[in-house]
């Protein structure tokens, strides 16, 4: 059991990185940021070389001066460090026009390896050439952590710069036959080099990763909250607007008692329930988030559950001149659930399909019971989605531009997801464009329940709120 759960929590860890998040906006913001702080990191590796190289002149100096010519440095020696630094100088400068450049904006993972590589390989490269072993210590111990630092974005991108550099140090010289005759002990000498760096990479780059998924999640919340206040804009308002039109109209009125068509009522009244409906998606959508959705279970029969649902949007599939086929069997097992937030699902699923499609829809609902869940579909003949809107389709206030008849704040499937996770089972959806869209979902059957879960009730309240899925899932 411990096994297991390390090894859902390196799952949870992964999936958290490799997440969500990376939203287009959210990469063009990176794409900035990692440009605008290249050009801070490419000006600072300009300025550090030369003082690096005035530094290496004077020292130079200083034991050339000296009466031990066993410290003495040749012309031949400073030649070639004069050479490196030059070589890293028309490198960085290279870079620094490249930053001015278009190429830039469309490559600048590229960039940043050149930039990186002008000072940790491009050396090691010379060195080899000349027959000799470079490790380029400083420059790394120097460059790492500054490039973390920096530019605390994309820790594979820096892991890919880090190994491609000590790789070469570490796999090009043997195979070479290359040596440093200055090391006593090269296999000691190596292993200090390689625990020494290692530990280096892996705090910059889990640095690097830890501060990015600040970024993402600050960023996501930045980009949701203004969906959120444009959809608060568009839907609360016009309601608003359109009550206040009729009164103003009926105000122009010169008579004192105003009679009002029941028309103008029933127009008044449905805006303010559209109203009343969206606030209290959006209090609910926020409550739930903080404690959870609480879950009154009882055993039910899905085929009565479907069966109450269709009933009740009867209306709405008559007023759109939809279809809508049952195929859901009576022998199926018995479910443990909330039959009021079970029902809200597919009312939201199916009320879906009929507000993004044109009239004439048929939707047809099915449901297969497998040996641990039930799986139901909601499927239709509409127009689909694009492989980019069923990716997003879950998240909060999530509304695309090319769904007709969008009215709400995107919170019906982002509950429907709760819900259903709350249960302990998953969503999707299967949806391509001119071919329709299927939603499916599972519901844990009663015996697997049964057989799986401690004797606490589902509907109990813990220390830190509500049940939600992953305390069921941590008892499986």
């Amino acid at each position: 059991m411990p096994l297991n759960r390390f090894a859902k929590t390196v799952s949870s860890v992964l999936a958290r990185v490799q997440q969500a998040g990376n939203s287009a906006e959210y990469q063009a913001w990176r794409c900035r940021f990692m440009l605008n702080r290249l050009h801070w990191f490419v000006w600072i590796a300009i300025i550090a070389c030369l003082t690096f190289l005035i530094l290496g002149l004077c020292i130079t100096s200083v034991l050339n001066a000296s009466d031990n010519p066993n410290e003495a440095v040749s012309q031949e020696e400073n030649l070639i460090d004069l050479m490196i630094y030059i070589t890293i100088e028309l490198s960085l400068l290279l870079c620094l026009i490249l930053l001015k450049s278009p190429w830039a904006s469309r490559y600048p993972k590229r960039l940043f390896l050149c930039c990186s590589w002008s000072i940790t390989l491009l050396p090691q490269i010379q060195a080899t050439l000349q027959g000799k072993v470079d490790p380029v210590l400083i420059a790394w111990t120097i460059v790492f952590p500054a490039q973390a630092t920096l530019i605390p974005v994309n820790w594979q991108l820096h892991l890919v710069s880090q190994v491609t550099t000590i790789g070469y140090y570490f796999c090009v010289k043997p195979l070479l036959g290359l040596s440093n005759p200055e090391v006593e002990n090269p296999v000691l000498h190596n292993i200090i080099i390689f625990v020494f760096y290692f530990w280096i990479c892996l705090i910059c780059d889990l640095g690097v990763c830890l501060y990015e998924r600040l970024h993402r999640s600050e960023f996501e919340s930045k980009r949701q909250s203004q969906v959120f206040l444009h959809g608060v804009s568009h839907d609360l308002r016009n309601p608003v607007i359109g009550t206040l039109m009729v009164l103003n109209n009926l105000l122009q009125k010169p008579d004192a008692t105003i009679a009002i068509p029941r028309s103008i009522l029933e127009r008044m009244v449905q805006g303010s329930d559209h109203q009343l409906q969206l606030i209290n998606s959006l209090l609910e959508a926020h409550a739930n988030d903080v404690q959870g959705i609480v879950l009154h279970t009882e055993l039910i029969q899905l085929s009565g559950l479907v069966s109450s649902s269709v009933a009740d949007l009867e209306p709405i599939l008559e007023q759109n001149q939809a279809m809508l086929k049952n195929l859901v069997p009576e022998d199926l097992p018995l479910v443990a659930a909330d039959s009021t937030q079970l029902w809200r699902v597919f009312s939201n699923l199916i009320t879906n399909a009929i507000k993004h499609n044109p009239s004439g829809l048929m939707i047809t609902l099915s449901a297969t019971a497998g040996s641990k869940m039930i799986r139901c579909s909601i499927e239709d003949n509409g127009v689909g989605m694009s492989e980019e809107q069923c990716k997003r389709l879950f998240e909060l206030y999530f509304r695309s531009s090319h769904i007709r008849n969008s009215l709400g704040l995107g919170l019906g499937l982002y509950l429907c997801r709760q819900i259903i996770h709350a249960h302990g089972g998953e969503i999707g959806v299967i949806s391509f464009l001119g071919t329709g869209t299927k939603f499916w979902f599972t519901i844990p059957i009663k015996s697997y329940i049964t057989t799986n879960t401690t004797p606490r009730s589902l509907n109990a309240r813990t220390e830190d709120g509500p049940l939600t899925s992953s305390w069921f899932w941590s008892r499986l």
